[in-house]
């Protein structure tokens, strides 16, 4: 389970079946990941006129899931290759953001910033680094898992 505090708007993250899904709105108890917009139109007549009117009907549907049915995506080398990383030395994962490159190592315990004084925060899930690049660089982390 993932506390909606730790989320944001953009966010990937994970059903308990496996279903990748995108945070579009977070409630107090569940999140909002996808709304579609359904237009019906019908055929109406009016009176013993013999003018065709329509009645339209909108309906909006909302896909939701409670805060327990969610789960984070663990970073794996797949889902950085899938996010733009590329590796080019065994442990260091590069990222192109701009113009500029970001150094990070990963291992078991987790991908951190690979500078000239490391940092000490791991990053163990996609939505955490989806949220450490755009505070930190502004930048929304593109990413095409399914």
């Amino acid at each position: 389970m993932i506390h909606a505090k730790e989320l944001r708007y953009g966010n990937k993250v994970q059903t308990q079946h496996g279903e990748i899904i995108t945070v579009q709105q977070i409630l107090s108890n569940t999140l909002v990941y996808d709304t579609q917009i359904k237009v019906t139109q019908e055929m109406a007549t009016v009176g013993k006129s013999y003018k065709t009117a329509y009645t339209t009907q909108v309906i909006e549907v909302v896909k939701e899931r409670e805060f327990q049915e969610i789960e984070p995506i663990e970073l794996t080398p797949k889902v950085l290759e899938k996010c733009g990383f590329r590796n080019y030395v065994r442990e260091e994962w590069i990222l192109k953001v701009g113009g500029s490159y970001i150094d990070f190592e990963f291992n078991h315990e987790g991908l951190r910033l690979k500078q000239p004084i490391p940092s000490h925060v791991r990053l163990r899930y996609l939505h955490q680094l989806q949220n450490f690049l755009f505070s930190m660089a502004g930048h929304e982390l593109e990413t095409n898992l399914a």
